[in-house]
């Protein structure tokens, strides 16, 4: 819901575009800093308190936001947003992975993430509705609501016996790892992780480059309002959402480099073209062939990680997915924020578009034969 508002409700507090880049990245550093210890965390307690805890601190960060006076205030707000962002995903993830049977890893990877894909579709057009009607802060205020919800469904279904029980792959982690420095040279001595990693992080800087500049740039170069930016973003999220599940299932059959290929190749065209138009259809149009292509990496990429690491270290390695994501996200926000002071969106764009390519690279490097070894 808030990813396309995000921008606009930053600058309409006054906020310049170098400003708007080091607030948008608050978040993903905060989560850089918070991972790894709430990866320590779930293997001692968890992952359920770890979840119900995020979305707790979601309806805080929420909340919060809807009071905001100034700018100032929104560096601790994100922090918090950070802390909830940081501790949801690789619990998530890692319970995702755990009940994943052995050679159907991209199948179950491709449904997890096809959920998250259906809220990129939900979440953009409750916002573009909204927004028609109500301001920002009302806005933020309807989103908390979903966190609560959350909650209260978890109390509901009688979700506080997980709360006191460590799952089987926990334990096993928790007596298999001496420290989580032993565990994360175990899983940085896998060639192929770290070059997806290194994929990741090209696609991920474009990313935090793209969600923080196109809505600014769609409503003050293309003249579209707050909704229709929302729009935008919607378009994104359906081909993301629908072709999480068909490339989970492909990577299964034919490798995870084919999809990854394609999603590389495609994102660097989607953000090359998206600079280069102002058409509002043909941006619908693209931004949809990056949603198809962001969607193409997801499942794959995660199937991936796990391939190439012990079962017990699955926490470790979800954590990781996340946090490369974190990084790229933080940085690529920054570097646009500071690069829009002497550039304008359309090179920032272009940019980004050919840093994606150089991932492209690292995903052809990938030994397939030896990142499907356990399926």
């Amino acid at each position: 819901m808030l990813t396309p508002i995000l921008p606009l409700y930053i600058t309409s507090l006054g906020a310049s575009k170098l400003e708007l880049g080091l607030i948008i990245a608050t978040l993903p550093a905060t989560s850089i800093i918070a991972r790894l210890p709430f990866s320590t965390l779930s293997n001692r307690i968890g992952r359920w308190p770890i979840v119900v805890l995020a979305q707790a601190l979601q309806l805080l960060a929420y909340l919060f936001l809807s009071v905001a006076p100034a700018t100032a205030w929104l560096y601790p707000i994100f922090m918090i947003y950070g802390l909830a962002v940081s501790s949801f995903g690789p619990g998530a993830i890692a319970i995702a992975l755990d009940s994943s049977p052995v050679g159907r890893k991209g199948m179950v990877m491709g449904r997890f993430y096809a959920s998250i894909g259906i809220a990129m579709i939900i979440g953009p057009l409750l916002t573009s509705l909204l927004t028609f009607y109500f301001v920002f802060s009302s806005v933020f205020l309807f989103a908390s609501a979903l966190p609560a919800t959350g909650l209260a469904a978890f109390v509901w279904f009688g979700g506080f016996p997980l709360l006191k029980k460590l799952s089987l792959m926990d334990v096993k982690a928790s007596g298999y790892s001496s420290s989580i420095l032993s565990s994360l040279k175990r899983v940085l001595s896998q060639r192929n992780i770290l070059l997806l990693s290194s994929s990741s992080v090209t696609f991920f800087i474009a990313l935090g480059a793209f969600e923080t500049m196109f809505p600014v740039y769609a409503k003050e170069d293309s003249g579209l309002r707050s909704f229709q930016v929302s729009l935008l973003f919607a378009a994104r999220g359906i081909p993301n959402s629908l072709s999480r599940i068909p490339a989970g299932n492909l990577s299964d059959r034919v490798g995870r480099r084919v999809p990854l290929i394609f999603s590389y190749a495609l994102t660097s065209v989607a953000l090359l073209l998206v600079s280069m138009v102002g058409n509002v259809y043909l941006l619908l149009f693209l931004v949809g062939l990056y949603g198809l292509a962001w969607g193409a990496r997801t499942a794959p990429s995660a199937a991936l990680y796990s391939d190439n690491v012990l079962p017990e270290d699955t926490g470790l390695v979800s954590t990781l997915i996340w946090l490369t994501s974190d990084i790229a996200m933080a940085l690529g926000s920054g570097l646009a924020g500071a690069m829009a002071v002497m550039l304008p969106t359309q090179l920032i764009l272009r940019t980004a578009s050919v840093l994606v390519l150089a991932g492209l690279l690292g995903i052809l490097l990938i030994k397939e034969a030896h990142s499907r070894k356990n399926n």
